[in-house]
């Protein structure tokens, strides 16, 4: 692990410079089909960024690009974050299975502490293959998916989510999302990471 995969990212990465280093020091530790997990606090070590808050800022412009697939951990339970590089993987459809079953995990078995208890469960998103979302994109005003986006962000004014939706629908992360998506939470979430941060929300 390590050189192929950041060799990888030289090439493919559009990210830019600081997002690419950023990208980069997570590859350097990528496992293939289980991601990397390096502290942001290691990641702003290695990178030269001030502190983590600017790591998260990146790490969401990376989102936003989809050149990153963030499953964020907790403190609380000591869980680490997980970052997935979609371009590392070898097949897209099984990278969105796979997260799939992992958000189930980390979100309905909090007594798990090991990534190895959890990696079992992994294996069976490689079946959820021929799932598709019920929820249909839309930035319509009053779609299903719009009144999806406005329970979820209430605090953000119709312009607002008007605005985001459609730069969701246009770049090309969102368009990879709106066709690829397996489930309707994963659509509706890769939708919200291009949203601001609600405030008091950095992480």
């Amino acid at each position: 692990m390590g050189y192929k995969e950041m060799d990888a990212v030289y090439k493919y990465s559009q990210a830019s410079r600081i997002d690419k280093f950023v990208l980069l020091t997570i590859a350097k530790t990528y496992n293939p089909g289980r991601g990397s997990w390096p502290s942001q606090e290691k990641i702003a070590e290695l990178t030269g960024i001030p502190d983590a808050r600017g790591v998260r800022r990146s790490l969401k412009r990376l989102q936003v690009l989809g050149e990153l697939v963030w499953i964020r951990g907790s403190n609380r339970s000591g869980k680490s974050n997980v970052y997935f590089i979609p371009f590392l993987e070898s097949k897209q459809a099984d990278l969105t299975a796979l997260l799939d079953t992992k958000m189930t995990a980390v979100n309905d078995q909090n007594d798990l502490s090991t990534s190895d208890q959890i990696d079992p469960l992994l294996n069976k998103g490689l079946n959820k293959l021929d799932k598709k979302p019920k929820l249909v994109f839309s930035s319509v005003p009053g779609s299903e998916f719009w009144d999806v986006i406005a329970e979820r962000r209430p605090d953000l004014s119709f312009v607002e989510r008007k605005e985001f939706l459609e730069f969701f629908e246009n770049s090309r992360d969102g368009r990879w999302w709106i066709d690829n998506a397996h489930t309707d939470s994963k659509l509706v979430d890769a939708c919200l990471a291009c949203f601001p941060s609600a405030k008091g929300e950095d992480k």
